[in-house]
């Protein structure tokens, strides 16, 4: 069933660990997990990453920056009667967009909305310039994404 609640939509988003970012790399894509940060405003996803300023995925995002995502959160599996009787319990939402390198506030701002889901007190931890400088952020802004779940009566 499609989740269409934005409410519903930023909790799955704030609960959520890890996004997989699917890039273009020739014949076949390339796929990387990511710990990530969000912005939900008024229905427009931007999803945000920090890694190396080096790599595979940059070099990749300087040919092609158009990307695809999934985020999901798998809470179980039900089964009912044989073997292959069974269903996954699940929340997920995939997209597509295009990744820019972001520099200055806005690169600031997206090491915030990082850390705002993995540290327990952001507000304590400042960040140096060299520290913000030590790495690359990426913002993936998102032109369609779809969130889904399924959770079968148990």
């Amino acid at each position: 069933m499609e989740i269409t609640d934005i409410d519903r939509i930023d909790e799955l988003l704030n609960e959520a660990r890890v996004c997989r970012l699917a890039l273009f790399d020739g014949e076949y894509p390339y796929i990387v997990p990511m710990c990530f940060g969000y912005d939900l405003d008024g229905g427009k996803l931007e999803l945000y990453f920090r890694c190396e300023e080096h790599g595979h995925k940059l070099e990749l995002l300087k040919i092609n920056n158009n990307a695809a995502f999934e985020i999901d959160e798998l809470s179980g599996v039900t089964q009912s009667g044989s073997s292959f009787d069974f269903e996954a319990c699940y929340r997920s939402i995939t997209g597509t967009g295009q990744v820019e390198f972001v520099t200055g506030i806005d690169k600031l701002a997206g090491l915030t909305h990082i850390m705002k889901k993995y540290i327990k007190n952001p507000s304590e931890n400042k960040l140096s310039e060299q520290t913000v400088n030590s790495f690359a952020v990426l913002k993936l802004t998102a032109a369609e994404f779809c969130c889904k779940e399924n959770r079968p009566d148990t």
